[in-house]
């Protein structure tokens, strides 16, 4: 490979070190911003009102799984592949129909929640007056994936430092909405109008900052390009598509909303509560990882475009080494003091989530020291093999809440997340020794490697 082409496996090391490093900055800020917005609703909430709030959030957030396409994905894989090759046109159209999709996909998942929100009111909420509320948030789904996909395209061309400012100050705002919202006695209506009203910001913000940096790239008026040019691509954009989409449906059972919404079934707003509060806290944890996660991708996708399978492992490596010295510490920090984080942050009234903590951290952790693996399976273009990895343990985790939930609540839903880390961490390592088997096989000619000087 010429070293004046490509970039060094020194210079992509750099980089995605810069870029995590933005993104950790963001994140941290987000995360500080938004774990003080926890600890406000949880206090002035209470655990009966926090745990409706809870329920609310969840019910949402599980139709937009459902719907989303998880067009993000797909874009960071096409666009960022086709970009690499210098294919403008293409990188033009496959920015439009990301877009496309995720407005149609956002408008059908508002639609059902609208006409939903009185049943999960009476059976699965158990609060029959709580659908005006659903109505409320329900809006955010009509641009949540557009502003992921946003964010992708951002990813695609190196531009980790926007990320990271339109993440602390969207967070940053929607606290202060928060905030104010309290303080006026507005309530939970009042607190999801500001989820709202941050989410349409953060939207605004995203497509400005898209389209500033597709003029610096000279990818002017996107939105007027046509999708021929794609047309040779349909298949396989499809095939990712379907793949990452049903992997975001089996995927919403792995987020904190599906135990959430368990809890809230068998056991009641209270337990919904004590387990979202354990939850949103390991979510801390999880700010070191996204950062990692989401810089990695894109400098996956562009190094297996080149077929530089060597710099492939090389790179997760590194990536891995250096994720575990500040997650380990973390954890067991928390192992060590949960019982006075809980009381201390939260109030005493929620001490009996000190162990649910506990427990939803050692998963955390487990689900940490593979991360890189459903990334690395996109990059290669193995979307399948994610998919069947997920199908797996997800099932499994499904079958754990039934198993536990009923008889155990909330420490029951916590050892069920914890089942389905190991089951995830184990079916991701044999779903990646797979796809690598395949890429050996497929590469007949001597391998491309990044050069080291």
């Amino acid at each position: 490979m010429d070293s004046g082409t490509h970039q060094t496996i020194k210079t992509v090391k750099k980089r995605l070190f810069r870029n995590a490093s933005w993104l950790f900055g963001g994140k941290t800020l987000a995360g500080v911003f938004s774990a003080i917005q926890t600890v406000i609703l949880a206090r002035l909430l209470g655990v009966d009102n926090y745990g409706l709030l809870a329920l609310i959030i969840a019910f949402v957030d599980v139709l937009n799984n459902f719907f989303d396409f998880r067009v993000w994905e797909t874009a960071t894989k096409y666009i960022g592949t086709f970009w690499t090759n210098g294919e403008k046109e293409k990188t033009l159209s496959m920015i439009k129909l990301s877009y496309i999709i995720d407005i149609l996909s956002g408008l059908l998942a508002f639609i059902i929640a609208i006409l939903t929100a009185k049943i999960a009111s009476s059976y699965l909420i158990h609060s029959p007056n709580a659908y005006t509320l659903i109505w409320v948030y329900s809006l955010s789904l009509l641009i949540d994936t557009s502003n992921s996909t946003s964010d992708a395209i951002l990813r695609v061309f190196d531009r980790f430092k926007r990320i990271a400012f339109i993440s602390s100050f969207i967070s940053l705002f929607k606290l202060i909405l928060v905030f104010l919202s309290l303080y006026l006695g507005m309530g939970i209506n009042g607190v999801l109008i500001s989820f709202v009203s941050a989410s349409f910001l953060g939207f605004f913000i995203r497509m400005w900052i898209v389209s500033k940096t597709l003029a610096e790239n000279q990818l002017n008026s996107w939105w007027k390009s046509n999708l021929s040019p794609v047309k040779n691509e349909w298949k396989g954009i499809a095939w990712f598509i379907g793949n990452t989409s049903f992997s975001g449906t089996v995927m919403m059972a792995n987020e904190s909303f599906m135990g959430v919404l368990f809890l809230g079934y068998f056991s009641g707003k209270e337990a919904a509560a004590y387990y979202k509060v354990a939850q949103s806290f390991v979510k801390l944890i999880s700010r070191i990882m996204d950062p990692v996660y989401e810089a990695i991708y894109p400098e996956l996708v562009r190094i297996s475009t080149l077929n530089a399978l060597k710099d492939f492992k090389r790179l997760l490596k590194y990536s891995t080494k250096n994720l575990i010295k500040f997650t380990i510490p973390a954890a067991f920090a928390v192992l060590l003091f949960a019982n006075p984080i809980i009381s201390l942050i939260f109030g005493k009234e929620y001490l009996p989530a000190a162990n649910t903590l506990r427990i939803i951290t050692v998963a955390v952790l487990i689900s940490q020291l593979t991360f890189w693996i459903a990334p690395a399976l996109l990059a290669f273009g193995r979307p399948g093999l994610r998919t069947l990895m997920l199908i797996i343990s997800n099932t499994s985790y499904i079958a754990l809440l039934f198993l536990l939930v009923p008889k155990h609540s909330y420490i029951g839903a916590a050892f069920a997340f914890l089942g389905y880390a190991i089951v995830r961490s184990f079916t991701s390592i044999i779903c990646l020794n797979t796809s690598i088997k395949k890429e050996k096989d497929k590469i007949s000619e001597p391998q491309a490697t990044l050069p080291h000087t």
